[in-house]
């Protein structure tokens, strides 16, 4: 009878243990999945207009992506364009993050479309899914865009960054013949980016919580971690692909865009590690003029009929 109590009393006990590992588990997933997210009021209250980057008011536009509406902006050249350039935003952000790379562009006499990741801004609520669903929604972008502008494929190009990069480089091989993708700080794989954000975050709790958050994470967004990898989809990337990061930036190492590197056709590829001080992501900010100098120049070398040359 007592070794009946035992086994019972350690039945309880592995069991309180499994609830305790699932709740914490589903709780990890939504961090994954449903982090909280900058508004588009939030964003405005930050006080940069486009007219600070001498782009005019865009239009406000709502783009159907099947599952979900994506709103955005469209800046729209007087008079017709001869090329455009969709801009993909990073994690937690919203179409604000354009400006620097919409003045570029638009320099060069490009329409811009910038729109909100779903789960993102002002666009339909979802989980996020770090390129996997989001890789579509960019397609529906890109196809709006083109259809908008009246453009080919070959006239237009997409630039993400962080999130956006990571996007736009799983895109690639389902967008075959626009001009070019640029991927400023992008991560190679999702699994190796939230492990080292989790072990970040969580030191004591990541080893053991993030298998379990992420098996949760799929199940409860219908997607697959390991398929999110920006370093294998590069391999069948028809265009030409522009990669910069700062080996300065905390918070993605430039080692994945160096991986993602060695997976590409690099005779097509260009890749640039920047050492000027940036923050992730904050390349294009810390020195405008020399990030602009390598766009202008992986142009002139991969896509010299895309626009034309900055005055």
């Amino acid at each position: 009878m007592k070794r009946k109590s035992v086994w019972v009393i350690l039945g309880v006990v592995a069991l309180l243990l499994a609830l305790t590992y699932g709740a914490a588990s589903w709780y990890f997933s939504g961090l994954i999945l449903d982090a909280p997210t900058q508004s588009i009021a939030e964003a405005r209250a930050e006080g940069d207009t486009p007219a600070d980057f001498g782009l005019p008011e865009p239009e406000e536009i709502a783009i159907d992506a099947g599952e979900v509406t994506l709103a955005g902006w469209y800046f729209d050249q007087e008079p017709d364009a001869g090329c455009a350039l969709l801009f993909l935003h990073g994690f937690r952000g919203t179409r604000y993050h354009v400006f620097d790379w919409g003045r570029l562009f638009y320099e060069r006499g490009c329409d811009v479309l910038a729109y909100d990741h779903r789960g993102h801004g002002d666009s339909t609520p979802a989980f996020h899914t770090y390129g996997f669903y989001e890789k579509q929604d960019a397609v529906a972008a890109l196809d709006w865009l083109a259809g908008r502008s009246g453009l080919d494929r070959s006239q237009i190009g997409v630039f993400g960054v962080s999130y956006g990069a990571a996007t736009a480089l799983q895109m690639a091989p389902l967008a075959p013949g626009i001009a070019f993708v640029g991927a400023d700080s992008a991560y190679s794989e999702l699994d190796e980016i939230l492990g080292y954000q989790a072990r970040q975050q969580f030191p004591g709790l990541a080893p053991l919580l993030l298998p379990g958050a992420l098996a949760i994470a799929e199940l409860r967004a219908d997607f697959d971690v390991q398929a999110v990898a920006p370093e294998r989809t590069i391999a069948d990337a028809p265009m030409p692909v522009l990669l910069i990061h700062s080996l300065t930036d905390e918070y993605t190492f430039s080692t994945h865009s160096e991986d993602i590197y060695a997976n590409s056709d690099q005779s097509r590829t260009v890749l640039h590690l920047t050492d000027r001080g940036a923050p992730h992501a904050r390349d294009i900010s810390t020195d405008y003029d020399a990030y602009s100098q390598l766009v202008d120049d992986f142009l002139a070398q991969y896509a010299p009929e895309f626009g034309r040359a900055p005055q």
